[in-house]
């Protein structure tokens, strides 16, 4: 699939603005000491490009043929790892530091001006890398199976991120205590279940699966694009 996207419009953009938060991170990372929450950012952000890099690997696998097992493995930890993306949304809440600590409503202090950017471009940058990653597994599934399937697997993985969001940002699990702390996880989930538990899923699984259809309509209009 990636064979079929490296030459078009979308894909260099898509990436290109990837590469630009990296050096722009890299910059920010000297700065850690004076600007609130960069080094939070910094890794809110590596999580959020887990899910494309198993996404690639998994488009690896599935162009070479691996073992369906090997593919499913890798599957199920992209999956594991998605929610971290959309979850970014949520550090919209920290922008209020900036404005309780520096009032920049009547300031111009650039440190903090610089950590308002910072911020927004990670969280823009965090979510476009999760709904480039859906996209390509996505992708696999509807030219293997269809597209119907393929916008059902959407679904389901919006629902799941929503949930995967709310654990990351109030009981603050990890991707990784699905493995480390199953049981705990499980009964931390079920202590939890409540109406405004169910509210805040459904809120950021419909947020997420809007977002990836707005993505997916922009990147094939894209494609189609490059094509006239």
């Amino acid at each position: 699939m990636l064979n079929e996207l490296k030459n078009k419009r979308n894909y260099r953009l898509t990436f290109g603005l990837i590469f630009t938060y990296l050096v722009l991170g890299v910059v920010a990372f000297f700065f850690a000491d004076y600007i609130p929450l960069v080094r939070a950012y910094l890794w809110n952000i590596f999580l959020a490009l887990l899910p494309l890099v198993f996404a690639l690997i998994i488009d690896f696998l599935h162009d070479h043929k691996a073992p369906i097992f090997i593919t499913l493995i890798i599957g199920l930890a992209w999956l594991f790892v998605f929610p971290n993306s959309p979850y970014m949304i949520t550090d919209l809440a920290h922008l209020n530091l900036y404005r309780v600590s520096y009032g920049l409503n009547i300031s111009t202090f650039h440190s903090a001006w610089f950590g308002v950017l910072f911020a927004t471009f990670s969280i823009i940058t965090g979510v476009l890398m999760g709904m480039l990653s859906l996209y390509i597994v996505d992708e696999i599934i509807r030219k293997r199976f269809n597209t119907p399937l393929a916008w059902l697997f959407s679904v389901i993985v919006s629902g799941l991120a929503g949930f995967g969001i709310f654990l990351g940002r109030f009981p603050r699990f990890n991707s990784w205590d699905i493995l480390r702390r199953p049981r705990f996880l499980l009964s931390n989930i079920l202590r939890q279940l409540n109406e405004h538990t169910l509210g805040f899923v459904i809120l950021f699984a419909t947020m997420t699966l809007a977002l990836y259809w707005l993505f997916y309509l922009i990147f094939n209009d894209g494609r189609k694009t490059d094509k006239i």
